[in-house]
């Protein structure tokens, strides 16, 4: 007799959750890639709002640089940094030379779940650093934290999202 949401839960004993986890990963690996895909370094693709795009003459080795000393002096810290043309190397698409690096603070990470528990969902938050002309400039892209926490509709999450806000704008400033 299958149980109930999980058809063949019974047949597989303990190793369904396991499928499961390994199909949600899978459709959220395949979701961060269409992201990555559809959003290349010239900012296209999809609402807009909310989204921060500055240009740098810079090269993308110092901006990056000067990237991660800001995100330091300003208390966050990097989570993990992520490239774009890395994972999509396996597939034939263009190459996008992108790279994300996440960013978080504890304290600010444990006020946003406090807040609301599905904004942890959002914690870290990220910064999209793209090559432009080969690195020879730099892209920089982010998404409001204000404009991404407000999906979740709870009130108390506005002033860690504006918090934020003034944070990253005070990263960008001192890389500009």
């Amino acid at each position: 007799m299958p149980s109930a949401g999980l058809p063949f839960a019974p047949s597989m004993g303990p190793i369904w959750p396991m499928l499961y986890l390994g199909i949600f990963r899978l459709a959220a690996a395949a979701l961060l890639l269409t992201g990555l895909v559809a959003c290349g370094p010239d900012g296209g693709g999809g609402d807009t709002k909310g989204i921060i795009t500055v240009d740098s003459p810079l090269a993308t080795d110092d901006f990056r640089a000067k990237l991660l000393t800001a995100i330091a002096d300003h208390g966050l810290q990097v989570a993990l940094g992520a490239c774009g043309k890395c994972a999509i190397k396996t597939i034939d698409v263009p190459e996008q030379d992108t790279e994300t690096l996440t960013v978080y603070a504890p304290q600010l990470t444990v006020r946003m779940m406090q807040a609301g528990a599905a904004a942890g969902s959002d914690a870290p938050l990220r910064f999209y650093v793209s090559k432009i002309d080969g690195g020879q400039k730099t892209r920089l892209t982010y998404h409001l934290p204000s404009q991404a926490l407000a999906i979740f509709n709870a009130p108390d999450l506005k002033p860690v999202g504006d918090e934020l806000d003034r944070v990253f704008g005070e990263i960008v400033a001192a890389v500009e």
